[in-house]
Formats: structure tokens, sequence, C-alpha cells
């Protein structure tokens, strides 16, 4: 009888464990569902958000907490109720406002090898931008797109609306 119990709890926690490594290893995105490789560092990580928004990424769609990531080419969508924050790896930080569309095409921040690129699609609604380092180290590298115009980035705020 003995036996059988220490039987029981090894296979416990072994399975404590490998549920413990698969999150780790990216396997599977834990409690909120939003998944990424282990190799894809985040371009952005969600800090505020309100009403219905959703991330679709690599054709999945997923219901964003505050703490997950914002990779390159994900797509976020907020409701007419929806708000979204977001705050970049350089400190740069974007709110999203109710309906909107944004993706992010391309980011780079890699300071040591003089690497930046940032590179924001709006499809639809409107967002506040507020710069970080990025655009103080390389002005020029920051691109935010609409489907009627292109902005590049001199400054260190704007709100912008694609309608």
């Amino acid at each position: 009888m003995r036996i059988a119990r220490l039987s029981i709890f090894m296979l416990l926690a072994a399975l404590t464990l490998l549920t413990m490594l698969t999150m780790l290893t990216g396997l599977t995105g834990g409690a909120t569902g939003v998944a990424f490789a282990r190799d894809e560092q985040p371009a952005a990580n969600f800090r505020s958000l309100s009403g219905t928004v959703t991330l679709e990424r690599a054709g999945s769609l997923i219901r964003p907490a505050p703490g997950d990531p914002l990779l390159v080419g994900d797509i976020l969508r907020t409701g007419p109720d929806g708000k979204a924050g977001v705050s970049f790896q350089d400190g740069t930080r974007i709110a999203v406002g109710p309906g909107s569309e944004l993706t992010v095409q391309s980011y780079r921040f890699v300071p040591l090898e003089k690497d930046y690129d940032f590179d924001v699609y709006m499809q639809r609604g409107e967002a506040a931008y507020s710069s970080g380092r990025l655009a103080k180290l390389a002005p020029e590298a920051v691109r935010f797109r609409t489907p009627q115009a292109a902005v590049g980035v001199r400054g260190t705020r704007f709100l912008i609306r694609a309608e």
C-alpha cells in the first residue's frame, strides 16, 4: 500500500513538472492562452486593456491580458468598447482606441548594433503615440502607416486616426 501511495505521489510530481516545463518553453501560453516561440522576443507588452480586445497571431484569435506579449506580425483589434495600452521594449507607448486595427509590421531595437526599426500599420481607428528611445536614437527608423498616409516620426507624441 505504501508503494502505491509513493507511486501516485511521484506521478503527480512528474505531471506538475511536465506542465511547468511546457509553459516555460512556450509550447502553451499558460493561463491567458497567449503562445509564442521561445526565440521570439516580444516587440511590446500589454499594459492595460478594457472592453473587447483581441489579438490575431498566426491565424488564431487570442484574448490578451495585461503583461502578455505583442509580437511582430500580430494584429491587434479593439471592439466598439475596447481600448488597449502597449509598451514597447524601448519605452515607446501606444494607446489604441475603440474600433481600431493595428499591426506591428516590424520592430528591432538593438542599440549595441545600432539596429533600429519600428513600422506600425493602422488599418482603422485611432491611437496615441508617445516615443521611446528608438525615436530619439534613430527617428528615420520610425514609421506609422495608415491606408491613406505614412507618418515619419520626428517629434515625441501624436494622435492618429485612420478611417
